[in-house]
């Protein structure tokens, strides 16, 4: 085999694995390739890699943000090595990519692609994990086992959950799932997530059903026609957008896998229930052209369909967003490790964003993040945006909010969980 002459890297994440920046991690969003750790020496080279150089201006190009020579041999090298690991953007990718593809489209249940990783993959070691997140020091306490009755809040209509793993955030998972155990009665859970790949269009439904150590979850394929059915008529005579394009992106996307653990953990052996699975696109380009995302009409039409939906659908809705908030630090960008005081700034500004949600102003909470041109990269700000607008709620309650730093002050990773009411 020989190195690709002009090497793309695929859109990957390097980050530094240590705040002494020495060992960079180069990790995959889509899932296709094993995340590998990689030398200063090899992170800049890959860095490098946009599909316009060629070998030799590699070579000049780390000489020259270096201060070091690197032997064409060694350039050489790496980019085979990358290539096997399908990290470029190669015939070889291609190949398998097509193959990857076709292989899980023709799949009526989406894989458990985090089990055994995120969360435990055994169901009774899932189970007793589960369990210990709610009656653990930072958890909620063990859900009743009565029916659900509604609170003197009003009536639940959704929640906000977050997408870390649940090694980190499971507590905070636990606080949300405890309201929708005890308070919702849905039949239909209708789950907003976090695209971390690249999505053609702003929203992807999945027609798949969700596998979980603890059984399938269904997808609700009758209410997806009906989803699809009212973009049509909305869209009329213009071009309506497309729900499926997209579903590869489903594929190794965690932020909607981990509802639909804890759904079936918690409903699986009392009631019969289905989800809606829709991935969320980012909403960058609004902020950054001065624009509010409801006027777009992709994001207009596709609201007022699931809303019109929900109308027609004959049993009980609850909402679901999986979403986290701010990702900060040199693992995302930042150019200095943490500090007590910026870890306090994070916190005073995720509770004004979390205020606006509460406040059941979406407006509001979209522009909190572009007032700040999204300096805290907010994770959670599509899917939680779109569930505000589609659920209309009269109020939120903030059930918990924490962060997880790493012990070397090179990220941290904020989330919270609310309960929404009318």
């Amino acid at each position: 085999m020989t190195p690709a002459q002009r090497p793309l890297l695929r859109p990957l994440e390097i980050y530094p694995l240590s705040d002494e920046q020495e060992q960079f991690v180069l990790r995959d969003p889509a899932g296709i390739a094993t995340a590998v750790v990689l030398p200063l020496g090899a992170a800049v080279l890959a860095s490098l890699m946009n599909g316009r150089r060629t070998l030799r201006d590699l070579q000049d190009g780390f000489q020259e943000q270096t201060g070091c020579p690197v032997a064409l041999a060694d350039v050489e090298q790496l980019v085979l090595q990358l290539d096997q690991h399908y990290f470029l953007q190669s015939d070889r990718f291609q190949s398998y990519w097509r193959e990857h593809v076709q292989g899980y489209l023709e799949l009526e249940v989406r894989p458990a692609a985090h089990a055994g990783g995120a969360y435990e993959g055994e169901p009774e070691l899932l189970r007793a994990q589960l369990a210990r997140l709610f009656t653990c020091p930072a958890g909620p306490g063990k859900p009743r086992s009565a029916p659900p009755t509604k609170s003197d809040k009003g009536a639940l209509c959704g929640v906000l959950s977050p997408h870390i793993d649940l090694h980190r955030g499971g507590p905070t998972f636990a606080w949300a799932y405890k309201r929708v155990v005890e308070e919702s009665e849905a039949d239909l859970f209708i789950v907003f997530g976090t695209a971390h790949s690249p999505m053609q269009n702003l929203f992807s439904v999945s027609r798949k059903h969700f596998a979980t150590p603890l059984g399938v979850v269904p997808t609700d394929l009758a209410f997806i026609d009906a989803l699809a059915g009212e973009l049509d008529e909305i869209a009329g005579a213009g071009e309506s957008q497309s729900l499926f394009e997209d579903e590869i992106a489903h594929r190794h996307e965690h932020s909607i896998e981990f509802q639909a653990v804890f759904l079936q953990y918690l409903l699986g052996q009392k009631r019969p229930f289905k989800i809606v699975p829709i991935l969320t696109g980012s909403l960058h380009e609004f902020y950054e052209d001065g624009l509010e995302p409801i006027d777009d009409t992709q994001v207009r039409d596709f609201i007022s369909a699931l809303r019109e939906a929900v109308e027609q659908y004959p049993g009980k809705v609850c909402y679901i967003s999986g979403g986290d908030l701010a990702h900060v630090g040199p693992r995302f960008g930042d150019p200095e490790l943490l500090t007590a005081a910026r870890l306090r700034e994070l916190r005073k500004d995720d509770h004004k964003l979390l205020g606006q949600a509460c406040a059941a102003d979406a407006e509001g909470f979209f522009a909190h993040v572009a007032e700040c041109g999204d300096r805290n990269r907010i994770c959670g700000l599509a899917p939680t945006y779109a569930m505000l607008k589609a659920m209309q709620p009269s109020y939120g309650e903030l059930l918990r909010y924490d962060q997880a730093v790493d012990k070397n002050a090179n990220s941290c990773v904020s989330f919270a969980s609310l309960a929404f009411y009318k």
